[in-house]
C-alpha cells in the first residue's frame, strides 16, 4: 500500500506533464502551421518583389534589358527556384528566366530567351505547360514601371511541391522535437516525483509504523516532525496524542492505586474496630462508635464525589436557576470549613462583596467546599486562605461586544502553599488527575474536576494560576444578573 501511494503520485505527475506537452503540442502545431504558413507567403512575396525590383532598375530605354541584367535575374532565379517571363505591354514574351533547381523548369520545354524577340509561339508553350495545367505552380504576376509609364509584364512561377515540403519538413522537425521534450519531461517527472513522493510518504510510513505501535500499546513511540507543514502538523498531532494517551494511562494507574488506598484504610479500620468490639477488646462506647461513623462517612464522600462525576459526564446534573448572593454563599462555606481550618492551624478569612447571580446555591456550595478543602490539603500549619467574593471582569473567552459589556461575579480562593508547578497548570481540572505533590494527600484527583464541571454547567467559568503574594489561586467567574 505505501508503495503504491508512491507510483501513484509519480504516474500522475508523470502523466500531467505529458498532459501538459500534449497541450502545448496541439497549440504550436495548430498555431504555428498556420504562423509558418503565413511565414512562407511573406518570404515568397518578397522574392518577388526584389524580381520586380531588380527588372525595374536594370530597365534602360529603349532598347530594354541587356545580356547582363538577364544574367542577373536568372541567377536571382536560381536562388530563389523560381521561373520568370517578362511580357511587353502588348502581351508578347519578351524572354523568360528558369530557375536551375527545377530541371526542366516549370514552364516545359522552354529555353531562356537569347534576345528581345521572343514569339508568341513561346508565349503559348508558357501557358499551356502541363506543369501550369495541372496547377503544380503558383503564378503571379506584377507590372513593371519605368520612367512614370508601364513597360512590361513579369509572371513568376514558383512550385507548390516546394512550399510543401518546406512545410512538411517544419512539421516534421516540432513534431519529433515535441515528442522528445514530452518523453524527457515524462521521464524527469518521474524521476523528480519520485523524490518528492519518498519525502512525502516517508513520514507517512513513520507515522503508520508509529501507530501500530501505540495501537500494540506501546506508548512510548514518537515521531519526528521533518518539515513545517501539513505532515510535520499531522506529527505534531500524533505527538501530543501520545503523550495524552500516556498520561491518561499513568493516570489511570494512580488512580487505581489512590482508589483502593482511599477504600482500604476505612475499610481496615472499619473491620478492625468491629472484630475488636466483637472479642470485647474495646468497649462499645460512643467514641468507638465515632470512629466507625467517621470512616463510613468518609468512604460515603468517596461514593458522592464519584456519583457527581458520573452525573457531570452523562450529562444528567440537575441545576437550578434562581437568584443567589454569592456572598452568602461564601459566608455559609466559611462557617462550614472553619472547624478543618482550625483543626489544621490554618487561618480562613473572608472578603465578601454583595453580588447576585443566577445559579444553583447547593451547587455552587458545593464548587466553594471543593476549592477550600483543595486549598486546605496544600496549605501548611500557619498559613493563611483567603476566600473572596466581589465584581469582575469576564473571561478571555467571552471577549467582544456580548462580553465586553455584561457584568460578572468573581469568587477566588487564594493559599499561601507551595502553588502550582507550571507543569500541572494544564491538567489541575482533570478527573483523577494528581501531581507529584498531592501523592501524599488524601483523595482521588476529584474535587477539581466536579468544581469546573459544575461552574460550567450554570454558564461560568473557572481558572487557576498564581497568587499575587505565592501560593495558588482558583478563581470562578459566573454572569452577574443585572
Amino acid at each position: 500500500m505505501r508503495r503504491g501511494l508512491r507510483l501513484r503520485l509519480a504516474l500522475t505527475h508523470a502523466l500531467v506533464a505529458l498532459l501538459a506537452i500534449a497541450v502545448v503540442a496541439v497549440i504550436v502545431l495548430v498555431v504555428g502551421g498556420r504562423r509558418f504558413d503565413s511565414y512562407l507567403s511573406e518570404v515568397q512575396r518578397a522574392r518577388n518583389e526584389a524580381v520586380v525590383s531588380s527588372l525595374t532598375r536594370t530597365y534602360r530605354e529603349p532598347d530594354g534589358w541587356d545580356a547582363s541584367a538577364i544574367y542577373a535575374l536568372s541567377q536571382m532565379a536560381m536562388l530563389n527556384n523560381v521561373d520568370i517571363a517578362v511580357y511587353s505591354p502588348k502581351g508578347q514574351l519578351l524572354f523568360t528566366v528558369q530557375g536551375r533547381h527545377m530541371g526542366r523548369g516549370m514552364m516545359g520545354s522552354g529555353m531562356m530567351g537569347s534576345g528581345m524577340g521572343g514569339t508568341g509561339a513561346a508565349g503559348d508553350a508558357v501557358a499551356g505547360s502541363p506543369a501550369a495545367q495541372a496547377g503544380a505552380v503558383d503564378v503571379r504576376s506584377y507590372p513593371v514601371n519605368a520612367g512614370g509609364r508601364r513597360v512590361a509584364t513579369v509572371e513568376i512561377y514558383s512550385p507548390h511541391n516546394a512550399r510543401a515540403a518546406a512545410e512538411a519538413a517544419y512539421q516534421n522537425a516540432l513534431t519529433r522535437n515535441l515528442v522528445i521534450a514530452a518523453l524527457v519531461a515524462a521521464g524527469l517527472a518521474f524521476l523528480i516525483s519520485l523524490l518528492v513522493s519518498r519525502r512525502i510518504t516517508g513520514p507517512l510510513e513513520e507515522l503508520t509504523d508509529a501507530a501500530e505501535e501505540v495501537a500494540a500499546g506501546n506508548l512510548d513511540v514518537r515521531v519526528a516532525p521533518r518539515a513545517e507543514d501539513e505532515v510535520g502538523a499531522l506529527a505534531t498531532a500524533f505527538n501530543s496524542m501520545a503523550d495524552r494517551l500516556a498520561r491518561d494511562e499513568q493516570w489511570r494507574r494512580d488512580m487505581t492505586a489512590d482508589l483502593s488506598h482511599e477504600l482500604r484504610t476505612p475499610l481496615a479500620t472499619i473491620q478492625t474496630r468491629i472484630e475488636a468490639l466483637e472479642d470485647g477488646v474495646l468497649p462499645a462506647t460512643p467514641e468507638n462508635l465515632r470512629v466507625i461513623g467517621a470512616e463510613v462517612e468518609r468512604l460515603g464522600r468517596l461514593l458522592g464525589a464519584l456519583r457527581n462525576l458520573n452525573e457531570l459526564e452523562s450529562e444528567d446534573l440537575e441545576v437550578q436557576h434562581e437568584p443567589v448572593d454569592l456572598a452568602d454563599v461564601g459566608r455559609d462555606a466559611l462557617a462550614r470549613a472553619a472547624a478543618a481550618y482550625a483543626a489544621r492551624g490554618v487561618a480562613l478569612e473572608g472578603e465578601l462583596a454583595t453580588v447576585t447571580v443566577t445559579a444553583d446555591r447547593d451547587r455552587l456550595l458545593q464548587v466553594v467546599a471543593n476549592l477550600l478543602d483543595n486549598a486546605l490539603k496544600f496549605t501548611p500549619p500557619g498559613g493563611r486562605v483567603v476566600l473572596a467574593v466581589a465584581p469582575g471582569d469576564g473571561p478571555a473567552a467571552a471577549a467582544g461586544p456580548a462580553g465586553r459589556y455584561r457584568r460578572w461575579a468573581r469568587l477566588s480562593v487564594a493559599d499561601s502553599g507551595q502553588g502550582i508547578d507550571p507543569v500541572d497548570l494544564p491538567f489541575v481540572f482533570d478527573r483523577f488527575y494528581r501531581s507529584q505533590t498531592a501523592r501524599g494527600t488524601h483523595g482521588v484527583g476529584l474535587g477539581l474536576a466536579i468544581a469546573r464541571g459544575l461552574v460550567e454547567a450554570q454558564g461560568g467559568v473557572i481558572e487557576a494560576g498564581d497568587a499575587p503574594g505565592g501560593g495558588a489561586l482558583f478563581r470562578v467567574l459566573l454572569p452577574a444578573t443585572p
